[in-house]
């Protein structure tokens, strides 16, 4: 069970921070690439998914 919470908050927190990313209109004025943005945000949505992955159904 320590293992599952360990793994549940490294995935959120990776998810989070992909998600910002994604999101981000860009620090410097410069906006981040299509291509980019579409990478973050697959990378969140994967994070997510091994989230739900750590727990059992059923």
């Amino acid at each position: 069970m320590p293992l599952r919470w360990t793994l549940v908050l490294v995935f959120a927190g990776a998810g989070g921070w992909f998600l910002f990313r994604g999101l981000r209109s860009g620090s410097d004025g410069a906006r981040p690439g299509v291509t980019d943005r579409i990478s973050h945000l697959a990378h969140a949505l994967m994070a997510a998914a091994m989230v739900v992955m750590m727990w059992p159904m059923g």
